[in-house]
């Protein structure tokens, strides 16, 4: 395989050691998709990326890798890769990237990296009820009928009565195999609550039997953005406040105009580089 160089960067922080990691593969050509897995797999974050030559319509391609499977698209990811990219010196504040969802275009201002995300998708979801069991809730803190809302990349949306049921939410591995997953072993679910111009969020997702969380999922908060255009909160811009209850503190920008375009966003933070050898 030879020497491939990383960077490792922290997406939506605010603070140098808060946000989501990311491992950026800066030139991951000659790498088959077998390659690509097994090194997302040696890193174990929620998602390694590997950037790949871009063609006419974009500066570069990516693919998205977690532990165990390719991801069409993802938020942080892409949002990493941008500025990795960026951070060359070579593109200017508006450029687009392609993922194996579609063309992402990107904007930087001040800091803050945007990404334009696709048009969402909705279908029905569990019962409240049943959300509220799975996420170890009482009756009455699930407020919005879950839904499954793709921007992207398809996840079940629960919109909680206070933010505190969101802290509270701890979900229960058997009927969230049950009631959030799309297909078998690939479960996910974000909870969220909005209050004034402040969201706040959590995302699980079940991996091996068991449900974990992730600190800052851009995807979701796309989807968020989705399911407001649908729901007619737009237009919109809320701070979305993720990983408080894993001490991993993220911050996102959810942007939807008046004809429901979404945009998501967030600040990077770069920790360090490396060399691989294979």
């Amino acid at each position: 395989m030879g020497a491939y160089r990383f960077q490792i960067v922290n997406v939506f922080a605010e603070q140098r050691f808060g946000g989501n990691p990311l491992a950026v593969f800066t030139d991951a050509a000659g790498l088959s998709d077998d390659d690509m897995q097994l090194i997302a797999r040696q890193f174990n974050l929620s998602e390694t990326a590997f950037l790949l030559p871009g063609d006419a319509d974009c500066v570069a391609s990516l693919r998205i890798f977690t532990p165990g499977s390719e991801l069409s698209f993802g938020g942080h990811p892409t949002l990493g890769c941008a500025a990795v990219l960026h951070g060359r010196g070579e593109l200017g504040d508006d450029f687009t990237l392609r993922t194996r969802s579609g063309l992402i275009p990107i904007r930087h201002v001040d800091g803050v990296f945007r990404l334009r995300a696709l048009p969402a998708s909705v279908r029905s979801g569990c019962s409240a009820g049943e959300a509220e069991a799975m996420l170890g809730l009482a009756e009455g803190d699930v407020r919005h009928a879950p839904q499954w809302v793709d921007a992207g990349s398809e996840q079940l949306l629960i919109g909680l009565s206070s933010r505190e049921a969101v802290l509270r939410a701890k979900p229960d591995p058997a009927l969230f195999a049950r009631h959030a997953a799309g297909c078998p072993g690939n479960g996910v679910a974000y909870v969220w609550h909005q209050d004034g111009g402040v969201a706040t969020v959590r995302l699980f997702f079940e991996q091996d039997g068991a449900v974990l969380e992730d600190p800052g999922t851009g995807s979701a908060c796309a989807n968020l953005g989705g399911w407001c255009a649908r729901n007619g909160l737009a237009p919109l811009s809320w701070r979305v406040e993720q990983g408080e209850a894993m001490g991993r503190s993220c911050v996102l920008y959810l942007d939807v105009d008046a004809a429901g375009s979404i945009a998501v966003g967030g600040r990077v933070k770069f920790l360090g580089e490396g060399e691989l050898r294979c």
